[in-house]
């Protein structure tokens, strides 16, 4: 008899769901997603695994694809295992459905991470006036223009420098910088660290050429009127050779170095009238002093976009 009561139960309750409107299904099953988002936020303050929360969060979005709270909890876990573009897919889910903080800090950081400065002060910057953590990442990255630094090893991908070069991206960043009162303006001069050269020498060395590479992709696609690159050297002195003679040789490998950068730019179907090449040796140095860490730093090539 129990059984039978009990199919009956069963059997009403499945009638009852198919006489309920869709609308009426998906709020349920965004209301139990609120559960189980809210038991792995409790699972998690109890020391419980990482896997049994992902589930749970994982189980939420399954009834409730669009639950912005699961997603931006499992792109902070994702994060943490270093998952960083899956991490970045579920901030950006939370975002189309909610507008928070805290996602755009997790983006935030996650670009961090991933060392695309430019994409880390752009989601930083929505959440400036409410997270402090995001108030302090945007001061870091404005200072001395850090955003717009690339060093050695770090490539900036195609998004990153859309947001650079590209006028409407700037000016919608620029809005972003007033409405949290802050009065600088975004820069479309890249000092690029990361095209690395041999040593007295004009040829990049391979790694560097995947830069080079996006930084091609994207001046196709923005079709600039002029641009403009810049070759500086640092100011050693060259073995056997006077003060004078030293700098006239880095003034000439300055030149022959961001010629080398106008010629990879051509070759890739940048038209070469639209690019001009300019060496400044070690006239216009970023910091001043004599040491292998102050050469490293005013050996760079600078791209502005008009």
């Amino acid at each position: 008899m129990r059984n039978r009561h009990t199919k009956q139960i069963a059997l009403c309750a499945a009638l009852l769901t198919l006489a309920l409107p869709p609308a009426a299904i998906a709020f349920q099953d965004c209301e139990q997603a609120s559960k189980l988002n809210d038991k792995a936020f409790h699972r998690h303050s109890e020391g419980a695994p990482t896997a049994e929360l992902k589930g749970l969060l994982n189980q939420a979005i399954a009834l409730c694809p669009n639950h912005p709270e699961s997603h931006n909890n499992l792109a902070d876990m994702l994060r943490e295992e270093k998952r960083y573009a899956e991490a970045i897919a579920h901030y950006k889910r939370a975002l189309m459905w909610r507008d928070f903080p805290e996602a755009w800090n997790g983006l935030g950081e996650t670009y961090y991470l991933q060392n695309q400065l430019p994409l880390s002060l752009e989601a930083h910057l929505h959440a400036c006036k409410t997270d402090k953590d995001s108030q302090t990442r945007i001061k870091e990255l404005l200072e001395n223009n850090r955003y717009a630094i690339t060093e050695e090893n770090q490539i900036l991908n195609k998004e990153s420098l859309l947001l650079l070069y590209d006028e409407t991206r700037r000016e919608e960043i620029d809005d972003l910088l007033a409405n949290c009162g802050l009065r600088a303006k975004i820069r479309h001069v890249i000092v690029f660290r990361s095209l690395v050269f041999n040593s007295g020498k004009a040829t990049l060395k391979r790694a560097s050429k995947t830069q080079l590479n996006k930084i091609a992709e994207v001046l196709k696609i923005i079709q600039p009127r002029r641009i403009k690159i810049g070759g500086h050297s640092d100011n050693q002195r060259w073995r056997g050779k006077t003060v004078k003679e030293s700098k006239q040789l880095n003034l000439a490998l300055s030149q022959q170095r961001a010629d080398t950068v106008k010629n990879g730019l051509t070759k890739q179907g940048i038209h070469q009238k639209r690019v001009q090449a300019k060496g400044y040796g070690g006239n216009h140095p970023l910091v001043y002093g004599n040491s292998r860490a102050v050469w490293a730093k005013n050996r760079r090539v600078e791209i502005e976009v008009k």
